[in-house]
């Protein structure tokens, strides 16, 4: 998806509005995430960001859909093309160190935002849902590959795994608040793929 025109501003001025949203939800909860606040957070300039977002669902919206693309679009090429078990090992291992990236200053990765906002707003729900669609949808064609290729075995639902596999991401992403080491928050993720693969021949990476 092309980011919408004018809202973005340079990088590192878009880092300190991220990490202020997150910093006020994770910190004090939606009820103080309003764009005044995140304005004076981040430092920048109020009327921009009225201009861009009309209010701050419209702005966590964003994130989350920014959020996704971070962690999934690099490691997606990987995940459209698999063709074997080490591939969606490695795609998995990819997914993690993209999701490490997106810790920003305030100690938080952005992953727990759509966690905090729940009941804020059902944009941020919808935007959770739709842009991790795409992304869940590529995952089950690749265990439908796998299983036409008798990797997998013949009764195993594709879509469902998918499912059960982004469905444990996700609750990894909500309760990674504290800034502990990565690979426990995404412990979850990782366990998830390993029990989903062991109907595979051979092991699992």
């Amino acid at each position: 998806m092309v980011d919408p025109p004018g809202r973005r501003p340079e990088p590192e001025t878009w880092r300190r509005v991220t990490s202020a949203v997150a910093e006020l939800l994770c910190r004090h909860g939606p009820r103080e995430a309003k764009l005044g606040a995140v304005a004076a957070t981040a430092g920048v300039d109020e009327c921009w960001l009225r201009e861009s977002f009309a209010d701050v669902g419209g702005l966590v919206a964003e994130v989350v859909r920014g959020q996704i693309h971070e962690v999934f679009a690099v490691p997606g090429h990987r995940l459209t093309t698999a063709a074997g078990l080490d591939d969606l090992c490695r795609w998995r291992d990819d997914v993690v160190a993209a999701y490490r990236a997106t810790r920003v200053p305030a100690g938080y990765p952005l992953g727990i935002i759509a966690h905090e906002a729940t009941g804020l707003d059902d944009r941020v729900g919808r935007a959770l849902a739709a842009h991790l669609a795409p992304w869940q949808s590529a995952l089950g064609d690749a265990f439908s590959r796998l299983r036409d290729r008798g990797a997998l075995a013949p009764c195993v639902p594709p879509a469902e795994l998918a499912t059960a596999v982004m469905g444990a991401l996700v609750g990894a992403m909500a309760r990674s608040r504290d800034a502990g080491p990565p690979d426990e928050v995404l412990a979850p993720f990782a366990m998830m793929l390993r029990h989903v693969m062991s109907v595979f021949a051979g092991p699992v990476g």
